[in-house]
C-alpha cells in the first residue's frame, strides 16, 4: 500500500492519496495538486515543481509507503 498526504509535501491540506500502484497514487496526488493548489503551483518555479515531483517519487518509493522520513 502506497500513501502520501498533501501535508507531506508542504501544503496545508488533509488530502491523502492511497493505492497499491506507485504510478496510480502519484497520478492522483498530482491531479489533486493541479486542481486544488493551482495558486501555489503558479507561484512555483519550474525547479520547484521538479523538486515537488521528485519528493513525491521519493516518499512513495519507500518500502513501507507511509512517507515517513
Amino acid at each position: 500500500m502506497k500513501i502520501i498526504k498533501c501535508r507531506d509535501l508542504g501544503f496545508k491540506c488533509n488530502f491523502m492519496a492511497a493505492g497499491n500502484e506507485l504510478k496510480e497514487v502519484e497520478s492522483v496526488i498530482l491531479d489533486h495538486i493541479e486542481k486544488q493548489h493551482e495558486k501555489e503551483l503558479k507561484d512555483m518555479s519550474e525547479d520547484d515543481i521538479l523538486h515537488l515531483k521528485h519528493r513525491i517519487s521519493t516518499l512513495l518509493g519507500r518500502s513501507c509507503g507511509c512517507g515517513a522520513l
